[in-house]
């Protein structure tokens, strides 16, 4: 609804406006014409895939061109398109995108066809080979926590910490663009607050300790609990186990 909708959207500007301003404090600085050309990136990709999917002519035209140039490694002759109510879409519609980049570079510079404005700049098509990588490890963990009849309550927290540590490597890594980096870092806020959610639910802390190959070793071992946090989790757990089955 058109709530939600206002929410959300203050939401991502809060966290991009933090993401700018922790970007600043590590001297991360992009300008206004990069951030206009990151943010145009997922429209056009996400533009294109829709008008050759919604034309016939123009689908047939790009599988022509597709012939020409090659083809593709996996003899596919589509674009990924964007779906709104499954986010690893646009990841999708991105790598297929740039797996296209010869027969797509000439598709949009072609004048018959009308979708110059989906062309991307050098900057644009620098960026998106950036992130493919970097979305890709969002894409996995989707895909893990999809699966059906399998138990992933004592994963959430490890696979947090997995997430932050990755999103940090590449908040760090000064051969990724400003834009990717500062991406990194915005991920980070939102992966903070999920992880902070944790606290408010025992059972996480005490499925890990319930777990044979994890147990209350896997605090005890981890550096990045504070000695009162692993406290805190043998407590949880002791207390319910006393409350429940004692």
């Amino acid at each position: 609804d058109e709530a939600k909708d206002m929410h959300d959207k203050e939401v991502v500007s809060a966290v991009q406006r933090g993401a700018l301003n922790a970007g600043k404090e590590i001297g991360l600085l992009i300008s206004s014409t990069e951030q206009r050309e990151a943010l145009g990136l997922f429209p056009k990709v996400a533009g294109l895939a829709k008008r050759l999917h919604d034309s016939t002519v123009l689908q047939a035209a790009f599988e022509r061109i597709v012939a020409i140039e090659g083809g593709h490694p996996s003899q596919k002759r589509t674009l990924d398109r964007r779906v709104a109510t499954r986010w690893n879409s646009d990841f999708a519609c991105l790598k297929t995108h740039v797996s296209f980049e010869k027969a797509i570079k000439l598709f949009t510079s072609q004048e018959a066809n009308g979708l110059q404005m989906y062309a991307l700049t050098t900057t644009q098509w620098k960026l998106a080979k950036q992130l493919i990588p970097v979305l890709e490890i969002f894409d996995d963990l989707t895909n893990r926590f999809s699966q059906a009849e399998v138990p992933l309550v004592y994963e959430v927290i490890p696979m947090l910490e997995k997430l932050e540590h990755m999103m940090v490597e590449v908040s760090r890594d000064v051969e990724l663009s400003a834009i990717v980096r500062i991406a990194a870092l915005a991920a980070l806020e939102v992966i903070g607050k999920y992880y902070a959610l944790t606290d408010d639910n025992e059972v996480y802390r005490i499925a890990i300790i319930m777990c044979p190959d994890k147990k209350l070793e896997w605090f005890i071992k981890n550096a990045d609990w504070h000695e009162a946090d692993k406290i805190e989790a043998r407590r949880v757990a002791t207390q319910r186990w006393l409350e429940t089955y004692a």
